[in-house]
């Protein structure tokens, strides 16, 4: 069985991913990694590459098809990626919220790399929120899906006031559940 967890920006998933593949020996896949890449191999930033993904989907399908694949041929993955909970096959499904002002306070602080680098927490936040508008908007149009509603997820924590150690022992707890490893 896998984990797929996605949420909103700078909620955490990426260090949370990686403390559960510490923790439970699963191997990590990062569909931001890829879209990092490739953006900063355009020298881009990631909003322009979300940008130019709405007229052109097909990076998306790339991306979705490869975790679909890798899902069916691997066991034990925990998939970093926004659209995972809908590709990934027998998937325990999370979806990561955080409240707008600390996640661009934490993507602020965060090192990145030149694509993703911002001059003040209010450039994040506002870049945060039209990067998230773009992506939902984006997935509506490609695959008819909401990322955002909790409605698609198995388990949803706001990670706003917790550490990302409890965010990643609570979703350790409840995959074990819906493994039936108590």
């Amino acid at each position: 069985m896998h984990i797929a967890i996605t949420g909103k920006l700078g909620s955490g998933k990426t260090t949370v991913a990686n403390l559960i593949s510490s923790r439970l020996g699963f191997e990590t896949y990062s569909t931001g990694e890829i879209q990092r890449k490739a953006a900063s191999d355009m020298g881009i930033t990631t909003l322009e590459l979300n940008q130019r993904m709405m007229s052109d989907p097909s990076f998306d399908h790339v991306i979705d098809d490869t975790v679909a694949s890798v899902s069916l041929e691997r066991d034990n993955i925990i998939f970093d990626s926004r659209m995972a909970w809908h590709f990934a096959h027998n998937a325990f499904r999370v979806f990561l919220t955080i409240e707008l002002d600390e996640a661009a306070r934490r993507v602020f602080a965060a090192e990145r790399g030149s694509v993703e680098k911002y001059a003040t927490v209010d450039e994040a936040k506002a870049a945060l929120e039209k990067r998230c508008a773009l992506e939902r908007e984006r997935f509506l149009s490609i695959y008819g899906v909401d990322y955002t509603d909790p409605n698609n997820y198995d388990l949803v924590i706001d990670t706003t006031h917790l550490t990302s150690d409890v965010v990643a022992a609570k979703i350790i707890a409840e995959f074990k559940k819906a493994a039936g490893e108590n």
